[in-house]
């Protein structure tokens, strides 16, 4: 049975990553991904979640429970969930850059809102 650093190496060179890649797209320290893959290291649960979502397969999968890796076709329930899931595979530097865009978008949305309420108040008078 493979060990859990064996699957996660293999799941990783599969998308075509280093251990760097990987460790920035989950905000990791490359040596943790080297300990995780020698078998050194287990990761935490919530670690082990992000680890699964990101390469779509299931814990189970990645501790060895089954062999089978599952992988995730079904979409999340909601949209919020579905951009939960993009933002949590970038860096902190990627996740910060789409939070300054939606601040941007909201404040746009903002004074589209406030100009068609001032348009709306001036065909009243």
């Amino acid at each position: 049975m493979k060990t859990l650093g064996e699957r996660l190496r293999k799941l990783r060179e599969e998308k075509g990553l280093t251990q760097i890649d990987l460790a920035k797209k989950l905000s990791l320290a490359n040596s943790t991904i080297s300990q995780y893959e020698a078998n050194k290291r287990t990761p935490d649960p919530p670690t082990l979640q992000r680890l699964a979502d990101f390469f779509g397969v299931s814990i189970d999968y990645l501790l060895g429970r089954t062999n089978t890796p599952v992988i995730h076709n079904k979409k999340p329930d909601d949209e919020a969930t579905r951009l939960f899931a993009r933002l949590s595979g970038l860096t902190p530097e990627g996740r910060e850059k789409v939070l300054r865009e939606l601040e941007w978008i909201e404040e746009l949305e903002r004074k589209r809102f406030l100009e068609r309420k001032k348009k709306q108040n001036q065909e009243k008078n």
